[in-house]
């Protein structure tokens, strides 16, 4: 999860997108609704629509975020309305998960939050990728705590996962405090990763900072 770094955009959206059809389209003529999903006290987060586009091409564009990506950046328009249909898939096939258009208190956007189903254990990792001009102000930690009491205490899920890169410093801490410990390393898209877990037993909220720190130092 992001903060003041480079790596304030690069905890892995983990999912590749499937295949769409007709049935995934809006009808003729129309953009997707673009709903509220959730409100912290500072951000908004609501579905994509194609009316997005333009922001997540600044976002995929923006090469302090994606050197630190695990997966490819959203770079083409394709790319662009191509995750947003794909979001909007899970919008109506998981309830609950998705990618979301996010927005500060004045209604700038500043990046996307997600929950995204990971792999063949139907793990749901949370993911963040945030404008270097949101970076520093703790909006990573404020939208992912909100998302993980959404995953915990309203979907119920057992546990969630998250990912990035080895040399991302500004994650792991944020991971932290947030309550994941820090698992195997693994791949993610080919790349090295480090993983982290936390189970619904386990959450409790943000920890103290301090804590946090220590806990997210790489043993050696």
């Amino acid at each position: 999860m992001p903060s003041t770094s480079p790596a304030a955009g690069s905890v892995a959206v983990d999912a590749s997108p499937p295949v769409f059809t007709r049935a995934d389209l809006p009808d003729s003529g129309r953009d997707y609704p673009a709903l509220e999903f959730l409100r912290s006290r500072r951000l908004r987060l609501q579905g994509f629509a194609f009316r997005h586009v333009i922001d997540l091409l600044q976002l995929g564009r923006e090469e302090r975020v994606t050197r630190m990506l695990l997966d490819d950046p959203v770079a083409t328009l394709d790319d662009a309305m191509g995750l947003v249909v794909w979001a909007n898939k899970l919008y109506r096939e998981r309830p609950g998960l998705g990618l979301w258009h996010t927005c500060d208190r004045a209604g700038r956007f500043i990046g996307m939050f997600s929950l995204t189903p990971s792999g063949d254990a139907q793990d749901v990792a949370i993911g963040v990728r945030l404008l270097p001009s949101a970076w520093g102000r703790g909006y990573a930690i404020e939208g992912g705590a909100a998302l993980c009491g959404h995953a915990f205490d309203t979907l119920g899920l057992p546990a969630l996962i998250a990912q990035c890169a080895p040399g991302n410093r500004s994650v792991p801490p944020l991971l932290a405090r947030l309550g994941f410990e820090e698992t195997a390393a693994g791949e993610q898209f080919g790349n090295p990763a480090r993983r982290f877990r936390i189970t619904r037993r386990d959450w409790r909220g943000l920890r103290p900072r301090r804590l946090a720190m220590r806990q997210s130092r790489p043993e050696g």
